[in-house]
């Protein structure tokens, strides 16, 4: 059965949890390949990630010859290859700012709807993999902390996801935008995803504290709204009267697409700079296979 579609205004916590089955076994994300392909050295670019090494062992036939250490064979005069575990000591810090803004949607699912998605199945991976994670997420004037060792703790934050979303439905017309919180601190050195549409100031808060804390990667998650593009700097469109809208003119839209076109690649240098990666989604579009593009330690 393939991965469930994200759909609709609501965050259900049953939604959330469904997640733990799929985050735990991504070859089921995977089509269907040749069985060439399939016996093939296929490069990945996950290859390597979430690893560590653990020590030297003498090469046995049924070794991989692409760990085989050449200096300490040159020196010993037989083959040795590098035994290498799973990084169990990678913390993650998942930021989700849930503004008022990403309350919308156009086509399929609200904005937010898919980054809670997106947060809960981040938990349950990380979790599967015993990776300590630490989820923020910023909703009205209120943060919320949960920290998450085990699937116990996945399963609670699923709830404490699910009820910030309900939050933010029920207030996102009397918030200001955006809700005036700090960007979250941390005292190790993390990978940090952060979840938004980036139409705000994330990023520029994010630059700031940067300067003063150091991350191991500096992930965004992006997810936009097909009609994103279309809006003009501010995210208002002109009013002609009342309740009337003008259509955008020519002039608007390019500006428009300029503005996202620098949004874009300022977002690109600023995770370049960090050892991360920006990793876009249209809510409209979104599939479960594409997760296979984040680095999740394959």
């Amino acid at each position: 059965m393939p991965p469930f579609s994200i759909q609709g205004t609501h965050v259900a916590v049953e939604d959330l949890l469904a997640l733990q089955a799929m985050s735990a076994d991504l070859r089921k994300l995977r089509p269907q390949i040749s069985r060439a392909r399939q016996l093939g050295e296929q490069r990945s670019r996950q290859r390597g990630q979430g690893l560590e090494f653990a020590e030297m062992k003498p090469y046995h036939a049924s070794d991989d010859v692409r760990r085989i250490d050449w200096r300490l064979t040159a020196r010993k005069q037989q083959p040795y290859v590098r035994v290498m575990e799973e990084d169990r000591h990678q913390e993650h810090v998942i930021w989700l700012p849930l503004h008022s803004r990403l309350y919308f949607g156009t086509r399929r699912c609200f904005k937010s709807v898919l980054l809670c998605h997106w947060a809960a199945f981040l938990i349950w991976r990380f979790a599967h993999l015993h990776h300590p994670v630490r989820l923020i997420i910023d909703v009205g004037d209120e943060r919320k902390h949960r920290t998450i060792l085990n699937q116990r703790h996945a399963a609670e934050a699923c709830q404490i996801i699910a009820e910030a979303h309900q939050q933010l439905a029920n207030g996102f017309r009397n918030w200001p935008e955006p809700a005036s919180q700090p960007v979250p601190t941390w005292a190790s050195n993390p990978t940090l995803w952060v979840l938004s549409d980036f139409l705000g100031d994330e990023h520029e808060r994010c630059q700031t504290i940067l300067q003063h804390r150091s991350v191991a990667s500096l992930i965004y998650l992006q997810c936009s709204d097909p009609f994103d593009h279309r809006l003009p700097k501010h995210l208002r469109l002109p009013v002609r009267s009342g309740n009337q809208m003008n259509a955008l003119s020519t002039d608007q839209l390019d500006a428009a697409r300029l503005s996202i076109d620098s949004l874009q690649k300022t977002l690109r240098e600023q995770c370049r700079a960090h050892h991360g990666s920006l990793i876009h989604h249209e809510s409209a579009s979104f599939n479960w296979q594409e997760v296979q593009q984040w680095p999740l330690y394959h």
